[in-house]
């Protein structure tokens, strides 16, 4: 028969549980903080994609967003305690994000080239899954 924690042994293990939530929660600053820059950086290589003239917009917009991703995968890789669900959402994050960046290329490049009324909002979407990510991990 197991006997039942003292009041100081329960306050202990919950003061431990607490410090090490904290802890999880504080190792994952890191890769919200380059979701948040990638989503600057997408938003930020979508305009010079589009609306700089080739081949300096193309190199440009390409060099802000492999090297934001760059970043991010490597932050995301060595990121060592994940709360409950991160993986889920960081994927997500990204894989919602490659389809508006995927949509928007293709649209952009060959049938709206230049046109500031598409690639505008197309830089300001694309940022969003990386926004979403960044600010709502941010409470759990």
């Amino acid at each position: 028969m197991s006997e039942s924690p003292t009041p100081a042994e329960a306050r202990a293990a919950l003061d431990a549980a607490d410090r090490s939530s904290a802890a999880v929660r504080g190792r994952t600053i890191a890769v919200r903080v380059a979701m948040l820059c990638f989503a600057f950086a997408s938003l930020a290589g979508l305009l010079i994609l589009g609306l700089v003239p080739a081949p300096g917009g193309i190199i440009g917009g390409t060099a802000f967003i492999v090297g934001a991703a760059i970043a991010l995968g490597s932050v995301g890789a060595t990121a060592k305690a994940r709360p409950e669900g991160f993986r889920r959402r960081y994927l997500t994050a990204i894989g919602v994000w490659a389809a508006i960046y995927l949509v928007a290329i293709l649209v952009g490049m060959i049938v709206l080239p230049g046109v500031a009324a598409f690639w505008i909002p197309a830089a300001v979407v694309s940022a969003l899954p990386g926004l979403w990510f960044g600010l709502t991990q941010a409470r759990r």
